[in-house]
């Protein structure tokens, strides 16, 4: 039962990096996933929106946000409230002849204060919408790395690019023997570090960083070549300690 549950979400937690991009919104660094990708994956799963998947807007406001001034002192005047666009989906999908729906939200500044001034985003119901699709689909699995936080790991994004770059390749031959190159150069750089280390937390730093990028690429073999070479290693400042 449980694997008949995951079924959907082990097709589609992993996101194609060529979507993605880095964003700041609110302060914060995250990665921005790429709708019309999110849709195109939505119907290899499910079929064409409107027959295998779709939404309903169920309703659609505006919502009053933190107030808005202009001046200091006794110059400063009150321009109005911020507005948030609000949107309220009910997202649908069909499987194996049945049909689930949930309700899910989605918002977007339109007007509010910036650097410019007083701004407003005539795209906002547009990008609303967007993002209740989104999260819609997150619910679902989709792209569940990036939500889970995996993407604010740059060894998992980089194994992950790799392991779609030789699903993308035209020559997968050739894509393929360039990493098994670059893993080998990679290994061989680590060991080199590792017998170069002045310091047994030195070593260790090395040891560690390389295990868990490897680990990352499910690369048991290069793990126990990195670990052994650190026993090795570890045993030199043991007995320099004596």
């Amino acid at each position: 039962m449980e694997m008949k549950n995951l079924r959907i979400w082990e097709q589609v937690e992993k996101t194609d990096t060529r979507y993605t991009k880095d964003a700041k919104v609110g302060g914060q660094n995250i990665t921005s996933l790429n709708g019309t990708a999110m849709i195109m994956k939505a119907t290899e799963v499910f079929g064409p929106a409107g027959i295998g998947f779709g939404w309903k807007v169920l309703e659609e406001r505006f919502d009053k946000g933190a107030e808005i001034f202009v001046g200091e002192g006794d110059k400063r005047a009150s321009l109005g409230f911020e507005l948030n666009h609000t949107v309220k989906i009910l997202f649908w999908i069909k499987q194996d002849g049945e049909r689930g729906e949930f309700e899910q939200y989605g918002c977007t500044p339109y007007l509010y204060k910036s650097k410019y001034g007083t701004t407003t985003d005539g795209e906002a119901p547009k990008k609303s919408l967007t993002d209740a699709i989104k999260k819609s689909l997150s619910m679902l699995g989709f792209s569940a790395d990036v939500f889970l936080g995996m993407f604010d790991d740059k060894d998992y994004v980089n194994a992950l690019a790799d392991e779609q770059a030789i699903e993308q390749a035209e020559d997968k031959a050739a894509e393929e023997e360039r990493q098994k190159q670059e893993r080998l150069e990679y290994i061989a750089s680590v060991i080199k570090s590792m017998q170069e280390a002045k310091t047994a937390k030195e070593l260790k730093s090395f040891h560690d960083v390389a295990v868990r990028r490897l680990t990352l690429r499910q690369d048991t073999k290069a793990v126990t070549r990195i670990v052994r070479e650190y026993d090795e290693q570890k045993a030199r400042f043991e007995e320099q300690a004596a």
